[in-house]
């Protein structure tokens, strides 16, 4: 058997930690002196403390890997989980991916120097019917959303959509919870699922800017946006949602559209 200090230098876990293990009964000594309260651990410990580490790693709580150890926890128990604490690590992914997404905006916000470099144009658009799918999600599944779509198309053996449209019935600051919805010009109605609905878009007066963005990235088109409407002395209306028209891939890129931002607005 190796003394505590032995046992700390083999494994490179420091002795202090492999006491705090002992008092939480995860990794208990193989022999402790009576008398003089040492701990004593064998190679075989070896083993077992590497699985904590290995599991502390992966990001399991201490109480977790006790669990895990000394529990008799069944292989379909363990592969839950797993699979639990790896949906876990893909939802702290994606949330940090969409805030590293809204650190670029406003980057690209910095370097332009905050001044507006879109033309605005106010357009009546006409009612138009649509396809939809509404969800409350994260921007960054736009894409897999489009996709969905597409492939609604297909199952109902139509020509896939010329353009996508985002309404957006809830703010993007919401980050992971935003109310949108995804739209798709038809000219004939498609068969309702529990899914997609077919719908009749309302006609309304927009302020529209095009510009080249992608789907799950935030663009800070829209300052400019509002800048221009509070200093044509219009109002947003609150009645309808705004629209992004993902109308065309820009050349040269799977990742970047050319995009009509559309912002509901009447007069003051």
């Amino acid at each position: 058997m190796f003394k505590i200090s032995e046992f700390s230098k083999l494994s490179q876990v420091p002795a202090k930690t492999l006491r705090f293990y002992d008092q939480l009964e995860l990794l208990k000594p193989a022999y402790t002196d009576p008398q003089s309260g040492y701990r004593y651990y064998t190679s075989d410990q070896l083993l077992v403390l590497h699985r904590i580490l290995v599991f502390k790693d992966i990001g399991f709580t201490l109480e977790q890997i006790r669990q895990l150890l000394h529990d008799d926890v069944s292989p379909d128990e363990m592969r839950g989980m797993f699979r639990l604490k790896k949906a876990e690590v893909q939802s702290l992914i994606q949330s940090e991916i969409e805030r590293l997404r809204r650190i670029e905006a406003r980057l690209e916000q910095i370097e332009r120097g905050g001044s507006p470099h879109y033309e605005v144009l106010v357009k009546k658009v006409d009612p138009l019917m649509v396809i939809s799918v509404r969800e409350t999600t994260s921007r960054v599944n736009i894409p897999y959303l489009f996709e969905e779509i597409d492939e609604y198309f297909k199952w109902n053996d139509v020509p896939l959509p010329s353009s996508h449209m985002v309404l957006w019935h809830s703010c993007a600051e919401c980050e992971d919870n935003i109310n949108l919805e995804i739209a798709c010009p038809i000219q004939l109605p498609l068969p309702d699922s529990d899914r997609f609905k077919t719908k009749v878009l309302p006609e309304m007066t927009v302020a529209s800017v095009k510009h080249v963005s992608r789907p799950d990235r935030d663009t800070p088109v829209s300052i400019d946006l509002g800048s221009w409407i509070e200093r044509n002395h219009y109002r947003i209306s609150s009645e309808m949602p705004s629209r992004e028209c993902y109308l065309s891939k820009q050349e040269g890129s799977e990742l970047c559209y050319i995009t009509e931002s559309q912002m509901p607005i009447t007069a003051r």
